[in-house]
């Protein structure tokens, strides 16, 4: 198998906002003081990704350091599930 072959087989892996907080060892205690919001926004942002601002998804992919693909328009996400806002591969 030609190395362009193997490229093509590299998965992303995908997390809920959650996931990728509690894998970096983050409350949301912290998050929620890194993004200068209370923690009770910061927790509506964690059952609702798809209503956070742009703004705002930006901090939380440099803090998590992860990309905003990975968050945001994963396959779980309700823009990612609305034909009209489908991403093409």
């Amino acid at each position: 198998m030609s190395l362009q072959a193997k490229r093509k087989e590299v998965k992303v892996m995908i997390f809920t906002l959650k996931q990728a907080r509690l894998v970096r060892g983050i409350t949301q205690r912290d998050m929620a003081k890194s993004l200068d919001v209370h923690v009770q926004t910061y927790r509506k942002m964690e059952e609702h990704p798809d209503e956070v601002t742009i703004g705002n998804a930006k901090k939380i992919c440099e803090i998590l350091e992860i990309s905003y693909d990975q968050i945001f328009f994963n396959t779980n996400s309700t823009l990612s599930r609305n034909s009209e806002f489908q991403l093409s591969t």
